[in-house]
Parts: C-alpha cells; structure tokens; sequence
C-alpha cells in the first residue's frame, strides 16, 4: 500500500502505537486541515484484518468522511514471514483497488461509539478482501 501511495504521489508517513503514533495522527491531521488527502492502514502493526482506531479517531476529530480503501495484486509474491502477510506485484501483475461509500462519523462519545465504527471499517474492508 505504501508503494502505491509513493506511486501516486502522496507522502508516507511510517508509525505504529509504540513508534511515532501520536506524532504521525498530528502530521495526518495537519494535512486534513490543508485539504490534503490521508491514506491509514486500517489494520497496522496487526493483527492482520483487525481494524485499529486510528484512521476512525482522525476522520471523526477532523470533521472528514473516511472512505474505505482496499487494494490487491495477482499475480504477486505473499510474504508469509511479515505479520500483514503482504502482497508484492510480480511484473505485468493487476492491481485491483476497491473504494467503498464515504462515512462521515459522529463524535464519539464513548468506547461503544468507537468499537461500533471499527466494527464497520473492519467488516467493509473484510468483507471486499473476501469478494475479491
């Protein structure tokens, strides 16, 4: 994903909840507020196919839709070794992107607010991953 986003001109910003989160959300949001788009995996640092509150807890304070965003390669080498189990483009391979509906969420209010929206993102994303 990263590959692609450096293809399509955009900065990647590497981060995870140990290394850099919270700078990385400030940096995201800053470009949010210049009208630059942000792209976030939803499911970094893993577990894999497990969506993570960071893309929904930015979109919901910046006041932006979250537009769901799933991409995959045929042929391509998986990296079993790597916790995501990537998928890397062999020469010629087809890329496949999927975007969903936009959401705009609400503020949340609550741990049951959050875990419902994370709910959505992960089951949006799983559910193309599984019709693709």
């Amino acid at each position: 994903m990263a590959m692609l986003c450096r293809m399509l001109g955009m900065r990647v910003v590497r981060a995870s909840e140990k290394h850099n989160g919270w700078e990385a959300l400030s940096s995201l949001a800053e470009h949010l507020k210049q009208g630059r788009p942000v792209v976030i995996t939803a499911d970094g640092g893993g577990p894999t196919r497990i969506a993570k509150v960071g893309a929904l807890a930015l979109a919901s304070a910046a006041g932006v839709a979250l537009l769901p965003l799933a991409a995959d390669c045929h042929p391509a080498i998986q990296q079993s070794h790597k916790w995501d189990a990537a998928r890397n483009p062999v020469p010629f391979a087809r890329l496949h992107v999927w975007l969903g509906a936009p959401r705009r969420l609400e503020c949340f209010t609550d741990s049951e607010s959050v875990e419902r929206a994370r709910l959505w993102l992960e089951e949006t994303l799983n559910q193309r991953a599984v019709n693709s």
